[in-house]
């Protein structure tokens, strides 16, 4: 009997010395850890102007089990993953010593690159907010300015830029740590269920999870998100519970009408610079409102400009109610005539697409007219400032009021 105590009680001393390692602590700074194929990654990789390569496996496992320990935020971090091969690359490279970047490419936004952005300033311990930024239209070509490049070819850097600069800024307000998150997009991908000039530019299927070849998820690409925060740049896991702030410059909105589309409940806003045209941040709105998700639709838009619903350049609030007005004395000569020509046929699409759409439109229109005063869950800022500085100035709601939350 007193053999079994004994025993009994080396059994319980053993199991409380375990119980004081964690099973999956991280290795010492000093130590070189291991991806799952072997190769070697160092803990902290220096910055050089080389790339710094990490395992893939540091790119898509599942954060569930990574996230269960704490870890310390690196002070400064430069890594290039295998697979990334965008302009982004070249960004990263010369961002400021001081900041944490991250470039490599994600499941969750089509195996296509992100880069991953945290400001100098940040500090350990202090929860991380999310800002997801969606690029407009050529932007997911992303290159320096350089002698007889045109706008097209030089356009990505400048957003991007603009939108680091914004996000470095929203950082030195101190508070929070700021991530940026910056996906590229397909760049003119066409739609399949759609015809129509808007495939010549647009990229209509970006978080869409039925996108062919490459299924999109906003949850998804958060979760890996996250994985890379902690697992490369250091962030501890108690500081990334967050929920994120969802923006789209231009048409990049498109991507925010398809993530609230999805029903994700991890955004806490979605803010469209200047991307509020036909069907996009309305589309959201109603969709927020189906998934009875808790979020902000926070439009800021140039007065008069090309995305202001009663400007002039495409006043579709107008236009459309006036087409679906015109539609039923026109079905009639539209649905029977087969020799019409090809302006005549456009006109006719134009008249039945409004038709339809006008019914769902209508509340949004006749609130923006009012400048959403009382209208739930939107907040709107018109603005003087050009549809192509607009990421300088809002990305991460920089220049918007800290209470626009209200508007809910």
């Amino acid at each position: 009997m007193a053999l079994v105590h004994r025993d009994r009680f080396a059994l319980a001393c053993l199991l409380a010395m375990f119980a004081c390692v964690p099973a999956s602590a991280p290795a010492p700074e000093s130590t070189a850890r291991s991806s799952s194929a072997g190769e070697p990654v160092a803990p902290n990789p220096p910055i050089a102007s080389e790339p710094t390569r990490v395992p893939a496996t540091a790119v898509e496992t599942s954060v569930g089990a990574a996230l269960a320990v704490e870890t310390v935020l690196k002070s400064s971090a430069r890594i290039i993953a295998p697979g990334a091969t965008s302009g982004l690359v070249a960004f990263a490279n010369q961002v400021s010593d001081d900041a944490l970047a991250w470039v490599g490419p994600l499941g969750g936004n089509g195996g296509r690159d992100v880069l991953i952005y945290v400001p100098p300033g940040a500090r350990p311990g202090r929860d991380f907010q999310f800002v997801y930024h969606f690029h407009g239209t050529h932007s997911e070509t992303v290159a320096a300015q350089q002698p007889g490049m045109t706008k097209k070819q030089w356009v990505g850097w400048d957003r991007v830029q603009q939108t680091v600069e914004a996000i470095t800024a929203l950082q030195a307000k101190g508070g929070l740590n700021v991530a940026l998150v910056y996906p590229l997009s397909a760049g003119k991908r066409p739609e399949p269920t759609h015809t129509g000039w808007f495939n010549k530019e647009y990229d209509r299927m970006w978080m869409r999870g039925d996108a062919p070849g490459h299924a999109e998820s906003f949850d998804a690409l958060h979760e890996q998100v996250r994985g890379v925060l902690q697992r490369e740049l250091g962030a501890g896991p108690s500081t990334l519970g967050r929920r994120v702030l969802a923006e789209g410059h231009s048409a990049g909105g498109i991507a925010l009408r398809n993530i609230a589309r999805g029903g994700t409940s991890l955004v806490e806003e979605y803010l469209f610079l200047d991307a509020s045209f036909a069907g996009w941040a309305d589309g959201c709105h109603r969709a927020v409102r189906e998934h009875g998700a808790d979020a902000l639709v926070s439009v800021v838009i140039t007065a008069g400009g090309i995305a202001d619903p009663f400007g002039r350049s495409d006043p579709w609030c107008e236009t459309t109610p006036k087409a679906a007005a015109a539609w039923p004395g026109a079905r009639g000569e539209c649905e029977s005539s087969a020799k019409r020509t090809a302006a005549a046929a456009r006109t006719c699409a134009a008249q039945r697409e409004a038709a339809e759409l006008w019914p769902e439109q209508r509340e949004w229109c006749e609130a923006f007219a009012a400048d959403m005063r009382g209208f739930p869950g939107v907040y709107l800022l018109r603005t003087r400032i050009t549809h192509g500085k607009q990421p300088r100035h809002f990305a991460g709601g920089l220049e918007l009021p800290a209470d626009r939350g209200g508007a809910r």
